[in-house]
């Protein structure tokens, strides 16, 4: 059989060619680090190597939305905690001041303060996260959610909204508390009215106070507030008796009026569907008003914030060595009481959120280890294998080389 001299330089030149790019393939391996390059090194694994690297990249997105959330919950933990201080700090002031020898310049210096206070905590209000939202002010986070008016009352901006981030497939965690829950939606420490004081000026031992007054039955409470409890004496019993906004007593469930009853510390008195309950040293001329500052029916089962500081600030403004004073005090400092728990009830929630965004942090740093490892041992190279196969490519390819250029070399002349 023929062959050709063409024949045989092609197909040298040809082995040549593959021996080469065998080489090149190895060294660009050995370059990259990776065994997998195409899809025609392997399509099994190569379509597993990209599953597994969509994966990833998800968790390092979750992982960057972890980061960001933490960010603004601890701002917003760092924003309660000041305001505890803030609240110990106003108490501070008014048990300071609740002295009898003061004079009024005295205590207006205490008020002062008490107003640097409360600014400051409008001020806390407003704080904004590292883009400059306002944090408190739930969907709204591009204008101040709490505005300081001229009556020193404060109002609020913001909306309920609750923001979330997603920290998971299939989870949320939200990154912020909206400021009418933080700062208006305060339990109201009596239940579900306030109580004002217009008592004697006799002495007494204990002070005149409303514990709790709360709506125990709603299908008998009118809401004809305000309401007022007055105490008389009764033939040397002291007697106290609720009455409507009209003046009208009470009704009980049958709907009869109820009449005054004997005043005893702690005892319930139930009348009109309220239940409420007294302690302290009543005496004859003693007047209390519930309000619930509510028209809808429901009583007011929470207070704000800022009408609470504004109280503490009306106390400090006028002459209070005086039962009324004394029971008012004790009115306000169990306000702010409940909202220095209320802030840490708040803080204590976003304390879960924390922790649950270190837990998810804590999954997906495991997930991604495992991931890597196993997209690792697809697609990563052994290197130990790779030079071998490299050493072996180059002496074939070397071979090759010196086989063509024996074979270029023959000739039929070498021989005559």
């Amino acid at each position: 059989m023929r062959v050709s001299t063409f024949n045989i330089f092609q197909s040298q030149l040809n082995n040549i060619t593959g021996k080469t790019a065998q080489a090149n393939d190895m060294m660009s391996k050995l370059s990259s680090g990776l065994r997998i390059q195409t899809a025609a090194d392997d399509p099994v694994a190569m379509n597993s190597v990209v599953n597994y690297k969509n994966e990833l990249r998800k968790i390092e997105q979750y992982s960057k939305n972890i980061d960001l959330a933490e960010n603004r919950l601890r701002r917003e933990e760092s924003a309660l905690s000041m305001g505890e201080n803030l609240l110990q700090q106003s108490k501070e002031i008014l048990l300071k001041a609740n002295n009898g020898t003061f004079t009024q310049d005295e205590r207006d210096a205490y008020a002062t303060e008490l107003k640097n206070r409360i600014d400051e905590l409008v001020d806390l209000a407003n704080s904004r996260d590292e883009f400059g939202q306002y944090i408190f002010g739930g969907f709204q986070t591009d204008n101040p959610p709490f505005t300081l008016q001229p009556d020193g009352s404060v109002t609020y901006n913001g909306d309920g909204g609750q923001r979330q981030m997603q920290i998971g497939d299939s989870v949320k965690v939200a990154t912020n508390h909206d400021g009418r829950l933080v700062f208006g939606q305060v339990p109201n420490p009596r239940g579900d009215f306030t109580a004002g004081y217009q008592l004697t000026a006799d002495n007494r031992e204990h002070n005149l106070r409303l514990d709790s007054a709360v709506i125990s039955e709603r299908g008998d409470f009118a809401d004809l507030q305000p309401y007022t409890l007055t105490f008389a004496d009764n033939g040397g019993v002291l007697e106290v008796g609720l009455a409507d906004k009209n003046g009208d007593p009470l009704l009980d469930q049958n709907g009869d009026p109820v009449p005054p009853q004997p005043y005893q510390a702690g005892q319930a008195i139930k009348a009109g569907g309220i239940t409420l309950v007294l302690s302290g040293e009543a005496r004859a001329g003693d007047q209390i008003t519930l309000d619930a500052n509510r028209a809808d029916g429901g009583g007011q089962d929470h207070v704000d914030v800022f009408d609470s500081l504004n109280r503490a600030l009306a106390w400090l403004q006028q002459d209070n060595n005086t039962p009324s004073g004394q029971s008012e005090l004790t009115e306000v400092l169990d306000e702010l009481d409940a909202v220095s728990s209320h802030f840490t009830r708040v803080r204590a929630d976003t304390g879960n959120r924390l922790l649950r965004l270190d837990n998810q942090k804590t999954n997906h740093e495991d997930m991604s280890l495992t991931l890597e490892k196993v997209r690792g041992g697809m697609e990563d190279l052994d290197y130990a294998r790779a030079v071998g196969e490299l050493n072996q490519a180059m002496v074939a390819l070397q071979a090759t080389q010196t086989m063509f250029g024996k074979v270029q070399g023959m000739s039929l002349f070498n021989y005559i």
